[in-house]
């Protein structure tokens, strides 16, 4: 599927389009149209639930009536192993599966109550 930027995505800027591919009940890829370069993705459903609220603007900009509609992903980059793997836990990547626009949000930890969670994770 074929998915219009209307909120930019870190590091893809000039993309206005990305085409979305379903890998399995937790990851997916987004494919830019202009650069050919691939995303790895990985549901927001997979790690324990981060709740927070949408922007009105970034609503009206993706097009979302009903939140039924959309689909939250991590940005997952794989390194060489599994331990350097890392996840963008607070940029996540929104897609409104009905109006098929998609854009990045950025999350602020302290307004979530996390802004100790790097704390928390080990390190390798």
């Amino acid at each position: 599927m074929k998915f219009e930027v209307t909120l930019p995505i870190d590091g893809f800027k000039d993309e206005k389009e990305f085409i979305y591919k379903k890998v399995d009940d937790f990851f997916s890829t987004i494919t830019a149209v202009k650069s050919e370069k691939e995303i790895r993705l990985m549901n927001f459903g997979a790690l324990k639930k981060v709740t927070f609220t949408l922007p009105d603007e970034f609503m009206k900009k993706l097009e979302i009536t009903n939140f039924d509609d959309i689909s939250i992903y991590y940005i997952f980059v794989l390194q060489g192993t599994n331990t350097e793997n890392s996840l963008n836990t607070f940029s996540p990547i929104i897609l409104n599966n009905k109006s098929f626009k998609m854009g990045q949000i950025h999350l602020d930890s302290s307004i979530l109550g996390l802004e100790l969670f790097d704390q928390l994770l080990p390190k390798f």
